[in-house]
C-alpha cells in the first residue's frame, strides 16, 4: 500500500473497527495474474462499503486548476471501471478469504449488498463532483467524496450502518436535484435546516435532522462514544472465547445498531452492571427489535441456558438473533461481562 492507502486504511480502522476493515485485497484468480478487488473493503456481512482511493503524486501536483480537474476526471473514469470488477468480484462467489485488520480470516457474502465510494486525495480540489453519474442504461451513479470528506463524514456519523444509510440517501440527493448550492427542509420537531452540500461534506447534518432530529441526535453523541470505546476495547479485554473469532458475529451484531438502539442498549447495560453489584441475579431487563427481529437478554451473576428463554421470548417474538448479556463482579472495582450470541445459522431454537 503506498502512504495515502495507510492512511485511509488507518482512518477507517478507527471509525469501523479493525474486524470490519480489510486492505489486504490481492489475489490470483485461477489461470491468471494477480487481480486487487478493492483499496479497501468495509464489510458488515450483509452490507459492504467498497472504496476505491485515488490520490495524487505530490511531485506532480500542480497549482493550475485545470491540470487538476483534468486529473481528477481521468482517475475517477479508472475508478469506475475498478468498481465494476469488484462487483463482479464478489458476486460471483468464489473469492478467497481476505485477513481483516484483526488478523480474522474473512468470507465475504456473494449476496451482500455492495456500495460503492470513490475518494480521492488532492488537496489542490474543493470543488468537484459528488456523484459520478452512469453514461449507460447498465451503468451506476457511485459517490464520491475528497477523503478530508470522507474523514467529515465518519466523524459525524460514528456509526456503521448509519453511514451505510448515509451514503445512500446522499446518493439519491444528488440522482434528484443534481449539485445543488443550499438546501433548506425542515427536521423533526420544527427544526429548520440549512446546509450547502458542496461544502464539508455538510450535508451529513441534513440526513441527521430528517432521521432524528439535530436536538436529539445531539444529546444522543454521550451515549455513542462510549458505547463506541465499548466495542473498541471488546476484543483487546476479551479473556477467553469457546471459538475462534467468537467475538466477530457480536461486533457485526452491534455494527448495524441505530443511534436510538444504542441509547436503550447503553441504559440497560448500565442498569444491570449497578443491579449485578448489588447482588442481584437472573434476568434484569431485555431489549426487543421488531425491525432487526433480534432480542438482547441482560443477565446479573449467572447465564440462563437459551432452551430454558426460548419458550419465553417466543410468546412476544420469533427472534432471528438473540444475545445473552451477563454481568458480574470480581471485587468492588473490577467486573466481567459475558456474551453469548445465538442466530439462525448457529442453530437458534
Amino acid at each position: 500500500m503506498n502512504k495515502s492507502e495507510q492512511l485511509l486504511s488507518a482512518f477507517s480502522e478507527d471509525y469501523f473497527f479493525k474486524e470490519l476493515v480489510i486492505d489486504e485485497l490481492k489475489f490470483t484468480p485461477e489461470g491468471s495474474t494477480e487481480v486487487e478487488v478493492a483499496d479497501l473493503l468495509i464489510n458488515l456481512d450483509d452490507v459492504i462499503i467498497a472504496i476505491q482511493l485515488k490520490s495524487r503524486n505530490g511531485k506532480d501536483q500542480t497549482d493550475d486548476y485545470f491540470t487538476e480537474n483534468k486529473w481528477l476526471q481521468k482517475k475517477c473514469k479508472n475508478a469506475k471501471g475498478q468498481i465494476k470488477e469488484t462487483l463482479q468480484f464478489i458476486s460471483s462467489g468464489t473469492l478467497p478469504t481476505f485477513t481483516n485488520k484483526r488478523g480474522q480470516n474473512i468470507s465475504l457474502q456473494p449476496d451482500a449488498e455492495v456500495i460503492p465510494l470513490v475518494v480521492f486525495e488532492n488537496n489542490q480540489i474543493d470543488d468537484y463532483p459528488h456523484l459520478l453519474r452512469k453514461h449507460s442504461a447498465s451503468g451506476m451513479n457511485i459517490n464520491c467524496m475528497s477523503f478530508t470528506d470522507y474523514c467529515e463524514m465518519c466523524r459525524i456519523l460514528v456509526t456503521p450502518i448509519e453511514i451505510v444509510e448515509y451514503l445512500e440517501y446522499r446518493k439519491s440527493i444528488y440522482e434528484k436535484y443534481g449539485d445543488i448550492d443550499i438546501m433548506i427542509s425542515d427536521g423533526i420537531d420544527n427544526e429548520m435546516v440549512l446546509t450547502k452540500p458542496q461544502k464539508n461534506e455538510s450535508l451529513v447534518h441534513q440526513f441527521l435532522a430528517g432521521k432524528y432530529g439535530m436536538k436529539k441526535s445531539a444529546k444522543q453523541k454521550l451515549s455513542i462514544q462510549y458505547f463506541r470505546n465499548f466495542l473498541h476495547l471488546l476484543p483487546e479485554r476479551t479473556v477467553n472465547s469457546s471459538t475462534e473469532n467468537g467475538g466477530y458475529k457480536i461486533l457485526l451484531f452491534f455494527a448495524h445498531f441505530q443511534r436510538d438502539e444504542i441509547v436503550a442498549f447503553w441504559k440497560m447495560l448500565k442498569k444491570t452492571k449497578a443491579e449485578a453489584k448489588r447482588g442481584k441475579t437472573g434476568v434484569r431487563h431485555s431489549l426487543r427489535a421488531t425491525i432487526s427481529e433480534y432480542v438482547i437478554i441482560f443477565m446479573a451473576n449467572g447465564l440462563i441456558p437459551i432452551e430454558l428463554l426460548m419458550p419465553k421470548i417466543r410468546r412476544v417474538t420469533e427472534p432471528k438473533q438473540v444475545l445473552e448479556i451477563e454481568v458480574h463482579w470480581f471485587s468492588k472495582k473490577e467486573f466481567g461481562i459475558d456474551f453469548l450470541f445465538r442466530d439462525n445459522t448457529t442453530q437458534l431454537k
